[in-house]
């Protein structure tokens, strides 16, 4: 279940961002080749990295402001998920940041490390009582189906 949950915040991130940058990579790639002869135009080619950080910014947003008010991010929402604390509390900002930090920048982030940290991460989800990845012991957290919080 949470493995398709992050295939749906994939979709949910990944559509528009292809959209976006199908319309503008072809005008990227043109004016690289422009920018060696004009240096006005270098500009333009900054402009990709400035979008790649808007898209980074917009990721962060979406799964630290879904986790902190909706105690899940749409994908979890779509599969019935929620994420709590250890106590059965909401997430405050603190555990939402940690979570993320976690996930996407720890487990996902660090060349070669990430293989051994994710092999970890999906051997503990897999074979812990309560299905708790690393980012969710570290933060102290559980992944949780809506209907059990009733």
């Amino acid at each position: 279940m949470r493995f398709g949950a992050r295939m749906i915040d994939g979709i949910v991130l990944g559509v528009p961002l292809l959209i976006v940058a199908a319309l503008l990579i072809p005008n990227l790639v043109r004016t690289q080749g422009a920018a060696a002869s004009n240096p006005a135009l270098a500009g333009i080619a900054a402009f990709g990295v400035t979008f790649f950080l808007c898209y980074i910014a917009v990721v962060i947003c979406y799964e630290v402001l879904f986790l902190r008010y909706r105690g899940a991010t749409l994908g979890k929402m779509a599969c019935g998920l929620k994420v709590v604390r250890s106590d059965g509390s909401s997430l405050g900002w603190g555990a939402s940041i940690g979570r993320f930090v976690m996930w996407n920048v720890v487990t996902s982030g660090i060349p070669y490390l990430n293989f051994i940290l994710m092999l970890i991460s999906g051997t503990m989800t897999g074979t812990d009582g309560e299905k708790r990845a690393l980012h969710d012991r570290v933060c102290d957290t559980r992944v949780v189906y809506k209907q059990s919080m009733a």
